[in-house]
């Protein structure tokens, strides 16, 4: 596989803002904060519909985590739409399904050093049944065996509000950043997916603000603390790029993927 240089990445023919770049380094700071723990940190990256940027926020904090010398594993557990691979520029299969289904091997799957200290795996095949496979057994083991080899493991789920497959995984996770793109889900739809992951004991480290548009050449950020869960404490970041930034058009066409299907 193509080794990738991440969206946050130092040249200037790369085309990201400061902005966009600070915001995913910030976002990576406080997730170390809110996780102060030695063994592995294991984060769900997820949304409460379709489209809002989730899995371009997990491949962006993942790869900004890794440039902080740490080692992580990114798993795109959304087997219904996986959408990693697409952003990587490589092929879902062999990936989690075939692996979990017994037809291929964990070394086959395993992508290592898709940028140094990251390694991946994709959705594989797209499976029939990926509610059993998310919350069967193989996963239980899988995860917890690569817990040995990291210090943070990253799970891009599908959107609570449209199937159940993420909450099947929150006993295995240490917290939970909620994607939101504005105008897209409305107040109501994240109030319906922080309450469903807070009713099955999940706790929510905090969410991010995705898709903020502004004039080019122009920044904004914002961070505030706050106990917006009850006695867990909730960040949320809003920042803006333009066109031109790399981060900007993964999104987007995220988001165009999920309004095509």
């Amino acid at each position: 596989m193509k080794k990738n240089r991440p969206y946050g990445y130092d040249s200037a023919q790369d085309g990201t803002l400061f902005a966009a770049k600070e915001a995913y380094r910030t976002i990576r700071t406080n997730l170390m904060f809110s996780l102060a723990k030695q063994d592995c940190r294991t984060i769900m990256f997820t949304s409460s519909v379709q489209g809002e940027g989730k899995t371009t926020s997990a491949v962006n904090v993942a790869f900004s985590i890794a440039r902080n010398n740490k080692k992580v594993l990114l798993l795109d557990l959304d087997l219904r739409r996986p959408r990693i691979h697409r952003i990587l520029k490589s092929s879902s299969a062999p990936g989690l399904t075939n692996y979990l289904s017994g037809f291929s091997a964990l070394e086959e799957v395993l992508h290592k050093d898709v940028y140094p200290g990251l390694d991946v795996i994709f959705g594989g095949t797209i499976s029939p049944n990926p509610a059993e496979i998310t919350a069967s057994e193989g996963m239980v083991n899988l995860i917890r065996d690569m817990k040995k080899n990291y210090d943070y493991i990253i799970l891009d789920t599908p959107p609570v509000n449209v199937v159940s497959d993420a909450l099947s995984l929150l006993p295995l996770t240490d917290g939970v950043v909620l994607v939101v793109r504005p105008k897209l889900a409305d107040r109501k739809e994240v109030q319906r997916a922080v309450d469903q992951i807070t009713f099955v004991g999940g706790k929510i480290l905090g969410a991010v603000a995705n898709g903020i548009q502004q004039e080019k050449r122009s920044y904004r950020y914002r961070y505030r603390y706050g106990s917006r869960y009850g006695s867990r404490y909730g960040y949320g970041y809003g920042y803006g790029y333009g066109k031109s930034a790399p981060e900007n058009a993964s999104a987007e066409t995220e988001k165009k993927d999920d309004q095509a299907e």
